[in-house]
């Protein structure tokens, strides 16, 4: 197959039309005058022009081929080269999928390991002129050499961290395209998951993805949550299962290596394991299934604070749907009568869950006696409209009226970005009384799991219970200053953005009193879990045309198969001059043919 550098020069090839006009234009003749002396010559002259055209024709068709091949060379054509050809100097980025799904199981071996023989292939094509990135499931491209590359592939192994393929790939042809060599080229080395693929602007560079391994059947934690967040000491954990095929299997929670529940459940279910912890306090547990060919998305952990029952009493200013929903915790022993928490209207000097008055004119004389308190929580001014709640409770629930709150302390709903469940020391406002006509909340089945989470967490003082996957950015709550976990001490900056530890697990947050505050389950991205592969055609739909799928055992073959080339220009020049010359020596016989005669 032959293509052209500048294909804009092939216009030229218009040129090859001059000697067909010249000849043409040749070929009129004066008026012929026949003398008697000469027609004995016509039969002589009549054999001698048949000599004349066949070489005249021979003239024209050397010089049209002088200047086509002429052109043809102006236009640097190259011509792709099965076999026995060397690549031109190439920018080329190597991307290797080392995330979590890489420690599948296939054939009685990890998936990174064939990732990594395909790798040292290609790395072992790359040549002196080259020039080499790799990148991992980190998405960093690194510029190095082939031998550090090799050097580097023998300890690589699976990171507990998720790879957006799609933009890795796009990132690593941002690479190459920024090198001033003028070929360049993107090799993907991965087991393709469709969940990592995502779209996004044709990549402008040829991108080789070498086939993936065969997916096996996987079975997966998919969730795992606490009901009620806080326990005491009894509680239930609501897990569901994700997968794509296989039997039952079961399902285990686990403190410290003991079993404190187990069930049997098949993929696509939702089971209940509840327990009794016997201590108080936070406390690790674990739910585990039995292992597969992908163990790492088998365990989820999840941190559980066993607490005593909240001792709580209600005004009447609380409101009557308050008092209700109380009542219905006092009998599930979620709650018991006591003075460490009150729900009022008004503030106390308990720990005190405050709703707005029930008159506008009332809100003064409350935001004053915050004040004489030494609390700067204050109640705004009133607002309508409709709203939708965010935050660790009630999320969804509309909110129909409002006060304004003063931020200071510690949000846990909002809505339009503005507080709407805050703690300032020992006051928690809530921005909305519990009525109707306020919001949808008290008439909601969000409602009684509401005031568990006031009572029994923000009241208490731990409130924070945060979740995220490994290596994952968090903002963690005002006041922490380390995290506590297996791993030991991890320190907390100033700005409370902290990287979540790349090892699965419970972590606590203290603050520098050294009183744990809340807790952060680390767990793996559960996109990990679905392992079915991208086809080649939707690695064109995502990528662009540009990219080919290759089978592994072709890619030392096939990996530069878009570069390796002959340049035909230097062959075409010379085809050009032999043709020059053929002409000349043609024209030159003619000349001496004529002169003779």
């Amino acid at each position: 197959m032959i293509s052209f550098l500048q294909p804009l020069a092939l216009l030229a090839l218009t040129a090859a039309a001059i000697p067909a006009l010249l000849h043409l234009l040749g070929r009129r003749l004066p008026p012929v005058v026949v003398f008697p002396a000469v027609r004995y010559l016509t039969a002589t002259e009549r054999e001698h022009s048949r000599h004349l055209k066949l070489r005249n024709l021979v003239l024209l068709a050397l010089r049209t081929l002088a200047i086509v091949f002429l052109v043809m060379a102006a236009a640097k054509p190259v011509a792709r080269v099965e076999a026995g050809a060397s690549h031109p100097p190439t920018a080329v980025a190597v991307v290797l999928d080392n995330s979590l799904s890489s420690s599948v199981v296939v054939e009685g071996r990890p998936v990174l390991n064939a990732l990594l023989e395909s790798a040292r292939t290609a790395v072992g094509q790359i040549a002196a002129g080259d020039r080499l990135w790799l990148m991992l499931a980190d998405g960093v491209p690194r510029r190095t050499t082939r031998l550090e590359a090799l050097s580097w592939l023998d300890s690589i192994a699976p990171v507990p961290i998720r790879l957006d393929l799609g933009s890795a790939i796009r990132i690593a042809a941002r690479a190459v395209l920024d090198d001033p060599l003028p070929d360049k080229q993107v090799v993907v080395l991965s087991d393709l998951q469709r969940s990592a693929l995502s779209g996004g602007p044709e990549v402008p560079v040829p991108v080789a993805v070498a086939r993936a391994p065969r997916a096996p059947d996987n079975r997966w934690l998919e969730s795992a949550r606490s009901e009620p967040p806080v326990w005491s000491p009894d509680g239930t954990v609501v897990v569901a299962l994700g997968g794509t095929g296989g039997p039952a299997t079961t399902v285990r929670l686990t403190v410290e290596g003991r079993d404190l529940a187990r069930t049997v459940a098949s993929p696509g279910e939702q089971v209940a394991l509840s327990g009794e912890m016997g201590a108080l306090g936070w406390i690790t547990a674990a739910v585990e299934l039995d292992p597969d060919e992908f163990k790492a998305d088998d365990r989820l952990y999840i941190p559980v604070f066993t607490a005593p029952a909240a001792a709580v009493t209600t005004t009447p200013g609380a409101g009557r749907f308050v008092a209700d929903a109380m009542a219905v915790l006092r009998q599930g022993e979620r709650v018991v009568t006591g003075p460490d928490v009150v729900l009022s209207d008004e503030p106390t000097s308990s720990t005190t869950v405050v709703f707005p008055p029930a008159e506008a004119a009332l809100v003064g004389a409350v935001n004053r006696s915050l004040a004489a308190l030494g609390s700067t929580a204050r109640f705004g001014e009133l607002l309508e409209g409709e709203w939708q709640l965010e935050g660790e409770i009630g999320t969804g629930a509309t909110v129909l009226r409002r006060h304004r709150l003063t931020v200071g302390g510690e949000v846990f709903a909002r809505v339009a970005n503005e507080a709407w469940l805050a703690r300032y020391g020992n006051v928690i406002l809530v921005a909305s009384r519990m009525e109707p006509s306020w919001s949808d909340l008290p008439v909601s089945a969000r409602f009684v799991p509401f005031l568990d989470f006031l009572v029994n967490r923000v009241a208490a003082r731990e409130a924070w219970m945060l979740s995220a996957t490994a290596g994952e950015t968090v903002d963690l709550p005002p006041g922490t200053v380390e995290l506590i976990g297996q791993s030991g001490i991890v320190p907390v900056p100033s700005d409370l953005r902290q990287h979540a530890p790349l090892t699965s697990g419970a972590y606590f947050l203290r603050n520098a009193t050294g009183d744990t505050i809340g807790a952060l389950s680390v767990n793996h991205d559960v996109r990990e879990s679905r392992l079915d592969p991208a086809d080649g055609r939707e690695l064109r739909a995502l990528l662009g045309s540009n990219a080919r799928l290759v089978e592994s055992d072709r890619l030392g073959r096939e990996l530069f198969a878009g570069l390796e080339r002959a340049d035909l220009t230097g062959l075409l020049l010379l085809a050009s001059l032999l043709a020059v010359l053929m002409e000349f020596a043609v024209a030159s016989s003619v000349r001496a043919s004529r002169g003779a005669s």
